[in-house]
């Protein structure tokens, strides 16, 4: 036998005897909009040896606020090995023996967003592994909308902020000096009415194809200059955005919707 296969044979032979962490991320199916749904992760030393100083980090969702990024909803129940560091959970497990697995789990009520809903984890160790394309994995949110109902006539209260590249209403909430409202009817033949305070020729239009999602337009002297999309967050309340056909900037508005 040569030198070299003597030294490869030794090569492969320590790869195998490492550690070698696996993670496995969970998100329940069907997550109930701004209920509390439980996120699992576990990390599972897979190798022949421990992995001494396992660390796990889980990116959450995101809020497109700028300059400030946040965290897309609101966590509790986080594990008491984890800590918040900007939008990541930081999480030191400690050591892991061979064939040993740990889980690590916090709730988090996710709002409306326009976006799907991201997690990604991400685990490591001090020791030596012998294969690191199991140390991560993600999932998504799917998310389950309240049914909300509308026949009209409704008088309906609009609470709404603007911005660039904003993805829902939940960003808004966490701005609340940018908040303003105003109020409009929704008829029974699907048009909507504004109030006689405002210049003539607002006019516009909302329809429901399912229970659990709205969807509005407004024009001006039959120019249509803002779109909704969104679904229902309570029995009477919708959220979602608004877009501008006609905006030179980009600009998008969240819209909280709610039967006055």
């Amino acid at each position: 036998m040569t030198l070299s296969l003597i030294t490869s044979l030794a090569f492969v032979t320590t790869a195998q005897a490492n550690a070698d962490l696996a993670t496995t991320l969970s998100v329940p199916a069907g997550t109930v909009v701004y209920d509390d749904t439980t996120v699992q992760v576990t990390v599972e030393n897979i190798g022949r040896k421990t992995a001494d100083g396992v660390a796990l980090v889980i990116d959450l969702p995101e809020t497109h606020t700028s300059p400030t990024v946040h965290v897309m909803g609101e966590l509790s129940a986080v594990d008491s090995r984890c800590a918040l560091a900007g939008t990541s959970l930081e999480c030191d497990l400690g050591r892991l023996t061979r064939g040993a697995s740990t889980t690590v789990s916090f709730d988090i009520a996710l709002p409306w967003s326009a976006e799907p809903l991201e997690f990604e984890a991400t685990a490591s160790t001090r020791s030596r592994e012998r294969a690191l394309g199991n140390n991560a994995d993600a999932d998504a949110a799917s998310q389950v909308y309240i049914d909300a109902p509308l026949s009209g006539p409704h008088d309906m209260e609009m609470w709404h902020c603007t911005g660039t590249d904003l993805i829902s209403f939940y960003e808004c909430t966490l701005y609340p000096s940018s908040l303003s409202s105003h109020f409009v009817t929704f008829e029974a033949d699907g048009s909507i009415t504004f109030p006689p305070f405002l210049p003539p020729g607002y006019s516009g239009r909302w329809e429901q194809d399912s229970d659990d999602h709205l969807w509005f337009e407004y024009t001006f002297d039959s120019v249509v200059v803002a779109v909704f999309e969104g679904n229902g967050v309570s029995g009477s309340c919708f959220e979602g955005v608004t877009e501008f056909p006609y905006s030179s900037y980009d600009m998008v508005s969240g819209y909280e919707v709610c039967v006055k």
